[in-house]
């Protein structure tokens, strides 16, 4: 291994992954033919050592077969090889089971600039800012969402990385009189992300060492707006009391009030640049059993919908983190299961009409508290207390909300309790995802709309139960009173995400395909986070015949609810279904648990398609036993598919199920 560990003694492969991605070999450019090659070959160089082969597969084909994903891997190992040449060399297989680079024999840019930024000296800092051509794989992207969250991931470290960098050769400029050289790196920081409020406070006192103070009290005047138009906080004591004395150097010495610095609150303090994820568990009762424990759920849903309005952020579905077990499980068990970072956790005591909540922040790989907040309050401060909390873990926690919006109120609260309550145990039902619970779903929503109607969040739940308990165990498509329904929880609410789905998936039924697009869109504009939107726009792009985009969309849903509902499986094995991939939509049909009568017609479509007759048959059977007056023509007439012609290959495929249908059912005399 050792002989073949450079591709030549001199002159190493070299791969730049800052910025444009760049490999070179003796000062020559190689070609590497594909976004998927390079971002493989740029992968390897990041993890370093061996990667198993399956990491690769998951990774990179995660919609594949094992075969299939095993074959596309050793076609691109092959590829890349012969694009890098005499550099391929470097590129070995660990065994039949992994794949690796030999350390030895590359050089890569990321790398270096890992050491320097732990690095103190001056001069090898600013060798570090000649590495840095742009952000990591600048171009290469969208690959696959697996691999994209994990170059947003490298993306994140390696800017934190280059802002160490310039904070320390800022500091290093200052301590060695270089002022001017200091404001510039510090300004260069700032462009990165002017919420760094320390480093506006070294730009200030740098103009006031130089005496420019009104130079000092314009970048105040910028702090103090980007602060109030991205948090909506003041600037903190420290910084205050410079501006203070600025003004009082400005002012040749004189003790000045400075009213319009007084400060009004002081912000958390922010997360790093990367992505961060978290899952927020129910809020536990005391005592258990009691309205305490519905209270719990009902903060800690409103914590997740605040939450996940900052793109900044996954956080995991309300599915997922409320699901039995999860909240009694060590803190590392739960970010296994869920694939979070952080975990938010609490509990709500009640005595007479006074409130004590309790909420606590931990690091899920070993349980490490971050932060506690307690709270008491009247039972009727119960809604500013949720918002209250939800702003809070934002400004501690997330750091800034993405695209410069600060953290959104909570929905107004509605006006009697009892609705709260009603729309909370609706929405139970509504998640269960059955035909009694989505009828008891309808109930209980229809009844807290009616005592809340000023409710947006309310009635937009209410417009998607009624949709599910028609279109999903009735293939009803009557939605008249559904967009009604949508349109005015919309009225009520424009950012709440249930109800721009509720009026997407009313659009999509009533064949209003750029209508429903749009909603679609709204709601993750509002809520990228919310699963079930996510796994529903899966379902519209199938239908508008984009089976590869919805599979991208109902791996994000799988994702952000790792514990999600059998259905989600059905949306993925029509997709596969679709595209031909008929053994991969046998194995996701086969994960619904109870499925429906049409689920037996695709499997029975599938199996034919693999020459299985004997198990298509079968299909069949469970089929007519499950919906005796199944017709195939009713069927396909009631699918939303956009280009009929998929619904008439599919009817084509179903067109031997007919001499069972005219034998079970009556005769359809419309």
């Amino acid at each position: 291994m050792g002989s073949r560990g450079r591709s030549d003694a001199g002159n190493p492969l070299k791969l730049d992954v800052l910025g444009p991605f760049r490999a070179r070999i003796g000062g020559r450019d190689l070609r590497v033919a594909g976004k998927k090659n390079a971002a493989l070959l740029a992968y390897l160089a990041r993890r370093g050592g061996a990667v198993p082969r399956e990491t690769l597969m998951a990774l990179f084909w995660p919609d594949h077969g094992d075969a299939q994903a095993r074959a596309s891997l050793r076609q691109t190992l092959s590829a890349i090889r012969r694009d890098l040449g005499e550099g391929g060399a470097v590129l070995l297989p660990a065994g039949m089971q992994a794949v690796g680079l030999a350390v030895d024999g590359v050089e890569i840019d990321a790398t270096r600039f890992d050491h320097i930024a732990r690095a103190g000296d001056p001069e090898e800092l600013a060798a570090g800012l000649e590495l840095w051509r742009g952000d990591f794989l600048e171009g290469i992207g969208p690959v696959t969402p697996e691999f994209d969250r994990w170059a947003e991931a490298e993306r994140g470290a390696l800017r934190s990385g280059l802002e160490t960098v310039l904070l320390r050769l800022c500091d290093a400029h200052s301590a060695s009189g270089k002022t001017e050289d200091s404001i510039a790196v510090a300004l260069r920081l700032l462009a990165l992300d002017p919420l760094q409020e320390h480093v506006h406070r070294r730009v200030i006192a740098a103009y006031r060492q130089q005496h420019r103070y009104d130079a000092a009290l314009r970048q105040f005047e910028t702090l103090r707006a980007v602060l109030q138009a991205e948090l909506g906080v003041a600037p903190e004591p420290a910084t205050l009391d410079l501006v203070r004395e600025v003004r009082r150097q400005r002012s040749g010495g004189a003790s000045r009030h400075v009213n319009d610095v007084a400060p009004l609150c002081v912000p958390g303090a922010g997360l790093p640049p990367s992505r961060p994820s978290i899952a927020v568990l129910p809020f536990r009762g005391v005592p258990s059993g009691s309205d305490a424990s519905l209270l719990g759920e009902g903060i800690a849903e409103e914590v997740i919908v605040n939450l996940s309005r900052d793109r900044g952020l996954l956080v995991v579905s309300r599915q997922s983190s409320f699901h039995p077990g999860i909240a009694d499980a060590q803190a590392g068990e739960i970010g296994v299961r869920l694939g979070v970072r952080f975990i938010l956790s609490g509990s709500v005591r009640a005595a007479g009409s006074r409130l004590r909540i309790a909420a606590h922040l931990a690091r899920a790989e070993d349980g490490a508290a971050l932060w506690a907040e307690t709270w008491d309050r009247d039972i009727g401060d119960v809604f500013a207390v949720q918002s209250e909390l939800a702003r809070t873990v934002m400004a501690t926690v997330v750091g800034r909300i993405a695209e410069g919006e600060a953290a959104p109120d909570a929905p107004a609260p509605v006006g009697h309790l009892d609705a709260w309550r009603l729309g909370l145990l609706g929405q139970r039902q509504l998640h269960a995802h059955t035909p009694d619970g989505m009828r008891r779903a309808v109930e209980l929503l229809a009844k807290a709309v009616a005592l809340a109607p000023s409710n947006g969040r309310v009635q937009g739940l209410l417009a998607l139960a009624t949709l599910y308990e028609r279109w999903n165990y009735a293939m009803r498509t009557d939605v008249a009173d559904v967009l009604n329904l949508a349109e005015r929880a919309l009225a009520l609410d424009g950012r709440d995400s249930r109800a721009h789905c509720a009026m997407a998936v009313a659009c999509l039924l009533a064949r209003d395909y750029a209508r429903a697009g749009h909603h679609f869109e709204a709601g993750l504009a509002a809520n990228p986070n919310d699963d079930l939107l996510l796994i529903e726009y899966g379902r519209y792009l199938f239908y508008t015949d984009r089976p590869e985009e919805a599979l991208a969309r109902i791996r994000e849903a799988m994702r952000l609810n790792p514990l999600h509902p059998d259905w989600y499986w059905n949306i993925r094995g029509r997709c596969l279904h679709l595209l031909g991939r008929h053994a991969e939509a046998l194995d996701a049909f086969r994960h619904v648990a109870e499925p429906a009568f049409y689920h037996f017609a695709y499997m029975a479509a599938c199996h034919r398609a693999l020459g299985d007759q004997e198990a298509a048959e079968e299909m069949r059977a469970r089929l007519f036993a499950a919906e005796p007056d199944f017709d195939p023509g009713r069927f396909l007439a009631a699918l939303p598919h956009r280009d009929r012609s998929a619904a008439e290959r599919f009817g084509g495929e179903l067109e031997w199920l007919r001499p069972a249908f005219r034998d079970t059912a009556a005769p359809d005399t419309a």
